[in-house]
Order: structure tokens, then sequence, then C-alpha cells
């Protein structure tokens, strides 16, 4: 899909600002794309090694939704919007607050990459590997900042004292910075497939 095809789709829908059917919208795919990655996360979490590969892995996937999302709501502020409800329901989850920060940041660094490419197709790609990787740092962090303390916390949390050792292990690794490598250009490709796949759509509704 061409980015004529992405500019026309903006031009038809990106006047005004978000409305109530528009944030209807938004929380329908932010929900089902968090739902997603949680469901995704209980299996990927079985081996330490793979645990913070979720968003990577999951972003082949939901860069889909994301992609689509962005173009059915070609609006300033769609992106902070589902950075921010996602964040929401994270925290109401019970998830660590630097999950949800990430979530936030990602939604504002999504924001800014999709004003300042005009939403094109390259930037509705990059801004869902912004948002993710954002999510990610988020994510992690409070493995790095509680150290060998991260332990202590896992057990707490009903895990064994193994497992908290090692992701302690694991952050310590390669493989730590290969997976922070990996995410983005994981969810990039989800965004490119995701352009693909909803190439014939967006062209009818740009005619």
């Amino acid at each position: 899909m061409s980015d004529r095809s992405f500019n026309a789709v903006v031009k038809t829908g990106s006047q005004g600002r978000l409305v109530a059917k528009d944030f209807i919208v938004i929380a329908a795919f932010t929900v089902v794309m968090f739902l997603f990655m949680m469901v995704l996360a209980i299996v990927m979490s079985f081996n330490t090694n793979t645990a913070f590969a979720t968003h990577g892995i999951g972003g082949i996937v939901v860069g889909i939704p994301w992609v689509y999302l962005m173009m059915r709501v070609p609006k300033r502020g769609a992106a902070l919007a589902t950075g921010a409800l996602m964040a929401l329901v994270a925290y109401l989850m019970g998830m660590f607050w630097t999950g949800p920060v990430g979530m936030l940041a990602g939604g504002a660094v999504a924001e800014a990459i999709l004003g300042l490419g005009k939403r094109s197709k390259a930037a509705v790609i990059a801004s869902f590997a912004a948002f993710v990787l954002c999510w990610w740092v988020g994510h992690v962090s409070l493995l790095l900042l509680a150290g060998d303390s991260y332990v202590e916390e896992i057990v707490r949390m009903g895990m064994t004292r193994e497992y908290g050792e090692g992701l302690v292990s694991w952050s310590r690794s390669p493989l730590f910075f290969a997976t922070m490598a990996a995410t983005p250009v994981l969810c990039a490709l989800g965004g490119l497939i995701g352009t693909k796949v909803f190439a014939k759509h967006f062209s009818k509704i740009s005619r």
C-alpha cells in the first residue's frame, strides 16, 4: 500500500477532535490488544529467557489492529488516548506502576511520531514500534531498578525464588540487549503486515 493511499485516508478523517464514537473504537481495540498481550505473556513467562520477549513477539500480531486503529481514527490524540487507556487498564489489573507509565509514555511518543510524520505509512509503523518499546522499557525497569531485591518481590507474588533469580540473570546477560533490540524490529514487522492486511480496505476508503 502506497503512502498516497494512507494520506488520502488521513485527509478524509483527520479533521476535528476525538468524539465519543472515536473513544469507543479506541477502547475496544485497546482492550483487545492488551488482552492478547497478557495471554501471550502467560505462555512466554514459563521460561525466564522469553518472558520479556512477549512485547516483540506479540507485536507481530498486535501491529495489525494498531495500524487499523490509527487509520480508522486518524485524529490527533488517538495514539495518546490508546496509551492512556491501556495504562489505566493495566494499573487497575494490578500491574506495577512502571508498566503503565511505559504505556502512557509510549502513547505520547507514538503521538509525536504520527504528528511529525503526518500519519504516513512509515509514521504509523514507527509509532507502533516506539509505543511497544516504551512499554517494554517501563515493564523491565522494575527488574532493573529493584536488582537483587526483585527476587524477594517475585517470591511475595507467589512464584519461586529460582524463577526470580532467573529473571535477574537474564537482565544481566546478552539476551537482555538482544531482546531490547529485537522488540522494535518485530513490532515494525507487525506494523508492516498490518498495512498489507488492510491495504485493500484503506484503498476503498480513500476513493
